[in-house]
């Protein structure tokens, strides 16, 4: 529990970096697009907020930086903190002070003058990099070739130490892994059913302790945080929501704007179409055993499509939750970039779902409205723009700067 503790404070500050974009800010520089840069040489003397596909940062930026985008680049130097949600994250440059990612993949190569925080399916920090703080988050790999000064706190598929770690190492992790050049200043605890590998040559100047993971219902510690319950769902409605926005970005910002300005058609349509998803699969599923007995290959058939109409239900939980997302950074955001009004709408949506599950039956509840809302919005943008294709609908911000459809 202790390492629990230390564990959420900067997982905390995570979620604070990313719910900035939700309010109102102050001062900042604010930028959006389909790419965004700060070249080499540019200098920006505040704090910088950025939404877009693809973002590089090879200048200067005298201040924090919160940027939610598809690619994220850092070659340059952030003075402040450095807040990511993106799909491919690279830090080559310096940060002076925190990183928090969230991120399908992450990469540091540069220098962290504080902690680094990431949840990610592969984090790695390579060799020749310099973290002046801890190293805690979640994911599915977790490589350390560079050098720690504090602790690493963490939970992972694998976690590997070829580097150097100034204080202890406390983690959850299907398999540890340590070189035999890692150094290791403090203990390692490691929660895990299988030994770890601890290379000869390898130096650990406290003890090292392996904890059986807890058997009973409800997982791990981790896994049932509700703060990384959280990250874990908005990185899965950005990664849904920005790789939608770049390939159909009228099919995401106008169901949006339907949902907003028909939220009692899309919730009567999305009550139709839902339930009609669960007729169609009983159907197939009825009419392939009755046509097995008469034709064996054409009742397969029926039984494979009811699969797949199965498969695309469970893929449509998600995938409706992107209009749903986008109606509320769009009324929270209006003049904003999509990418970065979706960021906010699918922060806010992520709190609400999980802080629904603390009520026995409404997380149910919230989850199936969010489906039956998005599903309805996208049958209403359909069904409206049959003929004529969609066109703004009052966000001429959020055109200008969404890729090309």
């Amino acid at each position: 529990m202790h390492a629990l503790r230390r564990l959420l404070t900067p997982i905390s500050l995570t979620i604070v970096a990313l719910l900035t974009v939700a309010g109102p800010v102050a001062a900042g520089d604010f930028r959006g697009g389909t790419n965004s840069n700060v070249a080499e040489g540019e200098t920006v003397e505040d704090d910088l907020y950025i939404g877009a596909g693809t973002v590089t940062i090879a200048g200067i930026v005298n201040g924090d930086a919160t940027i939610a985008a598809g690619t994220v680049t850092v070659t340059g130097t952030v003075t402040g903190s450095l807040n990511v949600a993106g799909g491919s994250v690279e830090v080559l440059g310096t940060v002076e002070g925190a990183i928090r990612v969230s991120g399908g993949t992450v990469r540091i190569a540069g220098s962290v003058g504080r902690d680094v925080v990431t949840f990610g399916g592969t984090t790695t920090i390579q060799s020749g990099s310099e973290i002046g703080g801890d190293v805690a988050g979640a994911g599915g790999n977790l490589s350390i070739a560079g050098a720690v000064t504090g602790d690493v706190l963490a939970g992972a598929g694998t976690l590997e130490i070829t580097g150097s770690v100034g204080g202890s190492v406390e983690t959850q992790v299907g398999e540890l892994v340590i070189g035999p050049e890692a150094t290791i200043g403090g203990d390692v605890t490691y929660t895990s059913s299988r030994e770890a590998r601890v290379a000869d040559g390898a130096t650990i100047t406290g003890t090292i302790e392996r904890r059986e993971p807890a058997t009973a219902p409800g997982g791990s510690a981790i896994a049932d945080n509700p703060v990384v319950s959280f990250v874990g769902l908005l990185v899965g409605l950005l990664l849904f929501g920005w790789t939608l926005l770049a390939i159909r970005p009228r099919l995401v910002l106008g169901s949006g704007e339907m949902l907003r300005g028909s939220p009692l058609p899309s919730l009567g349509i999305g009550v139709v179409g839902w339930i009609g998803q669960f007729i169609l699969i009983v159907v197939l599923v009825i009419c392939g055993a009755l046509l097995a007995a008469l034709a064996g290959a054409v009742g397969v058939a029926f039984i494979v499509a009811a699969i797949v109409v199965v498969f695309l239900l469970l893929i449509g939980v998600f995938v409706s939750s992107v209009p749903v997302a986008m109606a509320i950074g769009g009324a929270l955001l209006p003049d904003r970039s999509p990418y970065l009004a979706y960021l906010a709408g699918a922060a806010i949506l992520a709190a609400a779902v999980v802080a629904a599950g603390f009520v026995p039956a409404l997380g149910a509840v919230v989850t199936i409205l969010v489906w039956v809302l998005g599903l309805g919005a996208f049958l209403v943008y359909a069904w409206r723009t049959r003929h004529v294709p969609w066109s703004g609908l009052g966000t001429p911000t959020a055109i200008e700067t969404a890729p090309a459809a």
